[in-house]
């Protein structure tokens, strides 16, 4: 490699072929200022509208409600169709005698049995108030 590049060098030289004409730059920001056009520029006062002001205020209180109405529906539907179907299953146990493994088996979560008896205990302890009274 090197004996490649030092046949090239002798072939042709150090020299790049380019050359920069002398105090070129010493002065180029002068004359490129004195040709470009003289161009007077005036500041613009653009006030916001009230709109453009409260629009991100809209957007976030439109995606607050968004989230808050995702949220209220999924929970309506797994809260009214779970616990049904916890319910019927934990009354067909009772009917017949039924074990754990065929509450298990039938293909109920722990979350669901578990949101099962929460609503059960609540509604003993709704009974229990009610008879204090």
């Amino acid at each position: 490699m090197k004996r490649e590049d030092s046949t090239l060098l002798n072939k042709y030289g150090k020299d790049p072929g380019f050359k920069v004409p002398e105090n070129y730059f010493e002065d180029f920001n002068k004359r490129m200022a004195d040709m470009l056009p003289d161009v007077e520029i005036t500041p613009v006062d653009i006030k916001p509208t009230m709109w453009e002001r409260l629009k991100p205020f809209a957007y976030l209180a439109a995606m607050f409600a968004g989230v808050w109405l995702m949220m209220s529906v999924f929970s309506h539907f797994t809260t009214s169709s779970n616990l049904n179907g916890v319910r019927a299953v934990a009354e067909k146990l009772d009917d017949d005698k039924g074990n754990v493994d065929d509450f298990i088996m039938s293909g109920v979560s722990d979350y669901d049995i578990l949101s099962y008896e929460d609503s059960v205990m609540m509604s003993n302890d709704e009974d229990v108030t009610s008879d204090n009274q």
